[in-house]
C-alpha cells in the first residue's frame, strides 16, 4: 500500500473513531434520559396510587396523619402531574426510537472501524459506508452541547440575565 493510501486510510479511521466517540456519548446521554423519564413516570404513579389507596383503606386516622384531604389531594395531584409530564416527554421526544437509532449507529461505526483497521475494506468503500451511516444517523452524530451564556450589558457589566444556548462546535 502506498504512503498516500495509508495516510488516507489513517485519516478515515480517525474520522470514524471520532464519530464513534460522539455516537457513544449520544447513546449514553439518550439512555440516561430514557431511564430517568421512565422511572419518574413509574414511581410518581405508584406513590400517588399508594397514597390515595392507603388513605381509603386506612380511613380517617390515615387521612389525619397525612394532614387532611386537601394536602393529600395536593400531593397526589403533584405526583400524577409529574408522572404524566415525564411520560409525555418520553413519548413526544421519541426517546426509545432515539436510543435504538443510537445503538444501531454505534454498532455500524464499530464494524466499520474494525473493517478499516484490519485493512479488509477498500478506502473508497469505507468512505461510502461512512457517508451512508452519517446521513442515516445525522442526529446521533451531530455535536450538541448546551452551554450557559450570561448576557453582558454596557461596559462589560453582567445584566444578571442567563440563558442557555446550543453550541454545535464544542465536540
Amino acid at each position: 500500500m502506498s504512503a498516500d493510501k495509508s495516510q488516507q486510510r489513517n485519516e478515515l479511521l480517525n474520522t470514524v473513531r471520532d464519530a464513534l466517540r460522539r455516537a457513544e456519548r449520544y447513546c449514553v446521554k439518550t439512555r440516561r434520559w430514557d431511564t430517568l423519564l421512565l422511572i419518574i413516570s413509574i414511581i410518581c404513579g405508584a406513590v400517588a396510587t399508594v397514597l390515595a389507596g392507603g388513605t381509603v383503606i386506612g380511613g380517617q386516622h390515615t387521612l389525619e396523619a397525612v394532614g387532611g384531604w386537601r394536602i393529600l389531594c395536593s400531593i397526589v395531584a403533584l405526583l400524577t402531574a409529574s408522572g404524566t409530564v415525564a411520560g409525555a416527554l418520553h413519548k413526544s421526544f421519541q426517546i426509545t426510537t432515539r436510543v435504538s437509532s443510537a445503538e444501531k449507529c454505534v454498532a455500524l461505526l464499530r464494524a466499520l472501524d474494525v473493517g478499516i483497521a484490519a485493512s479488509d475494506l477498500p478506502t473508497d468503500n469505507a468512505l461510502e459506508t461512512f457517508q451512508r451511516i452519517s446521513e442515516e444517523h445525522a442526529a446521533c452524530l451531530a455535536c450538541h452541547e448546551i452551554s450557559r451564556v450570561t448576557a453582558v450589558g454596557p461596559p462589560g457589566r453582567p445584566t444578571g440575565v442567563s440563558a442557555f444556548s446550543l453550541d454545535n462546535n464544542t465536540c
